[in-house]
């Protein structure tokens, strides 16, 4: 059977089209391209803002102080000498590509000023928020890190 040009084309435009619908089918279905880039409950949480921009405002004070050292078997949090009273404080971990390695841990000062949360955490990018309320202020520090 002989092919003109016409014929070409078709079987080439439906191979081609073929390809793409094989590749959305694929990319839609696996569980490994199921990236959640929102968190829940989106808008509950932009009502609060104006709270959020004043402790992110507290936040700056002690932002430059307080240290993350985050490593895949956990975070560690150096406190201030002058946080060392600190009443209560919570770290909130973000993934962005994996909503299942999300938490939210309470954390207590030891004796140096330091902090441990002792879960695992994958290689990767992570975005930890600090909350802390001092001397009946609330702070807000968030720090962005790539665990190597």
């Amino acid at each position: 059977m002989k092919l003109n040009w016409g014929t070409s084309i078709v079987i080439a435009m439906t191979l081609f089209i073929g390809f793409i619908m094989y590749m959305v089918i694929s990319m839609t279905t696996q569980k490994a391209y199921d990236h959640d880039m929102v968190v829940e409950d989106y808008y509950k949480k932009e009502m609060t803002l104006n709270e959020k921009l004043q402790k992110i405002e507290n936040g700056k004070l002690y932002a430059a102080d307080i240290k993350f050292n985050a490593n895949p078997n956990g975070l560690l949090l150096s406190f201030p000498e002058k946080l060392k009273g600190l009443s209560e404080a919570s770290i909130f971990a973000y993934r962005a590509s994996d909503k299942a390695l999300d938490f939210n841990s309470p954390i207590a000062l030891n004796s140096q000023g330091e902090a441990l949360v002792n879960r695992s955490l994958k290689r990767g990018f992570w975005k930890f928020t600090l909350a802390f309320t001092y001397q009946n202020k609330d702070y807000l520090i968030t720090k962005s890190i790539t665990v190597q």
